[in-house]
């Protein structure tokens, strides 16, 4: 790469001298990191100007650098943003990468609804909705969720089955739940045990049983007993739960402590949570290998951190510290928190305490990468990888005589399924049974797509023989990519033992015969655990179109029924089973349904037949 790395030192002057970000990609047009930078001149003169920057990462960077990208912003903040955006959707290798959000629940409250339900989920979107967390394990957030769920009677029901309830639900007879479906308990009513239950799960946890206090007393004056005894039992359970679930020594204002514990290039991230001077949760969070210095990491976690709808405190202690990053960082959580927000490095007092207290708590947290690093240095060696595969997309195809065939693409990166990578494609160039033109087609669509967001692949793996394996092999070669690697995972044929490689077989090209994994068992697992996800998104996929195909066509092929009117229809009548029950008349009352379009919808979904009108039916139009 040097002779681009020359070509860079005489265009220096071509880069603007504002704000902006920076993406480097290496020679397959993979994006292999994403800086931000307050002159981008300036900061990309440090990497190729002599001995300007002499950080480690530079060395690794220029050695797989092919192609530098950048995107001017207004501001600096503009650009914090830009990055963490760019670093999520790109996942570069040399960037930090935490993995929280399919580790963690959060708790969530649907206050766009009159009566907002309770629920929890794993990757907050922003969609209005407040999140509260994230917890450190699904039991602590399934136990607080009882606990509002007994004492402040929030829902738990979806929408739909409150909408369509006609009896009063297990949970109110529980105890568990206001009676929101029975009308039990007014708006109003329910808008304040929304409120005690935001200040729990805020931690405001003095203020809280002060709130209650008043409300119990308030409730006792107006001798509405049953309710003060109510609030009484709701004080006490607060109180018990709080203390359980924090340490007893004063520990001051809120604030959250953050430890970073570096090996090499691995390492972890520890963040200890205090509310109201007490400790009220730990979270730990292992670092894919970098070789950003610390305080890039930290600097890189939190706005991570923070940027997944979590609230800042107005003080965050880090053993590190940030350099040019410290501005911009406080300023922009001063943003999401609604005011002011101080980073700082403590080096005495009760402080320095906690961090010393934080920083144990990082070294302590087991380092997943290490055991990544060898089962991918294992494939390497067993067969015959180009490079260690930190990215493998393994493809498979659904489909049933041909009809409403779907092709998967799923994706692991280090080992780790990503959700948020998977995809799936509808076959659009054949209706007939034919495995290798399926596979075909979706492997093409995925990588030129992967290809134009920069964002292919190491190795990619099809389920099937030599047959697919070439299939595969056919469409780099048509495409023009020559670098990426390709294995296919078939089930062993009747009568072939289980031998080293249990009941599988691994293809790999050039040779003939299957190939073995020696040593740990782990890459093989691996193989075995992607090529089951993605036969498990592709017949998802698969029962999702059949069912959706079966849903609608029966409407869809009316005529003068558009989707207004089968919305409507579904709306009114509830599902499609009872809009095919339903009388001509009952249609009818359907709004937006005139009577004559009505007598279409009846005749065709009963095969023109005519059935008799139910009693009470007025016959249609």
């Amino acid at each position: 790469m040097g002779r681009e790395v020359d070509s860079y030192k005489d265009r220096l002057s071509e880069f603007p001298r504002s704000p902006g970000v920076y993406l480097m990609r290496d020679a397959r047009g993979q994006v292999i990191y994403v800086g931000k930078a307050k002159d981008l001149r300036a900061r990309l003169s440090s990497y190729f100007r002599g001995k300007g920057d002499q950080r480690p990462l530079v060395r690794y960077l220029l050695k797989d650098l092919d192609k530098v990208e950048v995107m001017v912003t207004g501001t600096e903040k503009e650009a914090l943003i830009l990055e963490n955006n760019l670093i999520k959707k790109h996942r570069p290798r040399y960037n930090v990468r935490f993995r929280d959000d399919k580790d963690y629940l959060h708790i969530r409250i649907d206050t766009t609804h009159a009566f907002p339900r309770l629920s929890v989920a794993r990757r907050p979107p922003k969609d209005g909705a407040l999140y509260f967390g994230p917890y450190a394990s699904a039991h602590a957030a399934r136990q607080t969720m009882r606990l509002l769920q007994r004492h402040m009677g929030l829902r738990t029901c979806k929408d739909s089955q409150l909408k369509q309830a006609k009896r009063t639900c297990l949970n109110q007879q529980m105890g568990r739940c206001a009676g929101v479906c029975r009308g039990a308990v007014s708006q109003e009513e329910y808008s304040l045990r929304v409120q005690e239950a935001v200040m729990f799960l805020q931690g405001r946890s003095r203020e809280l049983i002060n709130y209650l206090e008043g409300r119990m007393r308030k409730a006792s004056e107006e001798l509405r007993f049953e309710e003060a005894a109510r609030l009484r039992d709701q004080i006490r359970e607060v109180e018990r739960t709080i203390e359980a679930q924090r340490v007893d020594r004063p520990l001051g204002g809120d604030q959250d402590v953050v430890g970073l514990h570096r090996v090499g290039l691995e390492g972890s991230v520890a963040v200890l949570r205090i509310k109201g001077g007490k400790l009220w949760e730990r979270l730990s969070f292992p670092i894919s290998p970098t070789p950003l210095e610390d305080g890039e990491v930290l600097a890189s976690f939190l706005q991570q951190f923070y940027g997944e709808g979590r609230l800042p405190p107005p003080r965050i202690l880090v053993p590190v510290f940030l350099g040019e990053h410290l501005r911009i960082l406080e300023e922009w959580l001063g943003e999401l928190s609604g005011s002011r927000v101080k980073i700082r490095r403590p080096l005495r007092g009760e402080g320095k305490g906690l961090l010393q207290m934080a920083q144990e708590n990082a070294r302590l947290v087991p380092r997943q990468s290490h055991g990544w690093a060898e089962t991918a240095r294992e494939l390497v060696r067993s067969l015959g990888l180009r490079r260690p595969p930190r990215v493998i997309d393994a493809f498979d195809i659904s489909n049933l005589g041909g009809q409403d065939a779907v092709g998967s693409a799923v994706r692991f990166v280090e080992g780790v399924p990503e959700p948020s990578m998977y995809r799936s494609y509808g076959i659009k160039g054949t209706f007939q049974p034919d495995d290798y033109a399926m596979m075909y087609e979706v492997i093409r669509r995925h990588l030129v797509r992967k290809r134009e967001e920069g964002a292919l692949p190491d190795l990619i793996m099809v389920d099937g023989g030599k047959g697919q394996m070439g299939v595969a092999l056919g469409v780099l070669e048509d495409l023009g990519i020559w670098d990426l690697d390709v294995i296919a995972i078939a089930k062993a044929k009747p009568g072939e033992g289980k031998g080293d490689m249990g009941v599988d077989r691994i293809f790999v090209p050039g040779r003939k015969d299957p190939v073995p994994i020696v040593g740990t068992a782990a890459p093989l697992r691996l193989l075995q655990q992607l090529r089951d996800e993605a036969h498990r998104f592709a017949v998802a996929r698969h029962r999702k179109r059949r069912s959706h195909a079966r849903l609608h066509s029966p409407l869809e092929n009316i005529p003068g029924v558009g989707p207004v009117r089968r919305k409507a229809l579904l709306r009114h009548l509830g599902s499609l089973k009872r809009v095919s029950e339903a009388t001509e008349g009952e249609l009818a009352q359907v709004p937006g349904i005139p009577k004559k379009t009505a007598r279409l919808i009846y005749e065709a979904l009963h095969g023109g037949k005519g059935l008799p009108e139910k009693p009470g039916g007025d016959g249609g139009g």
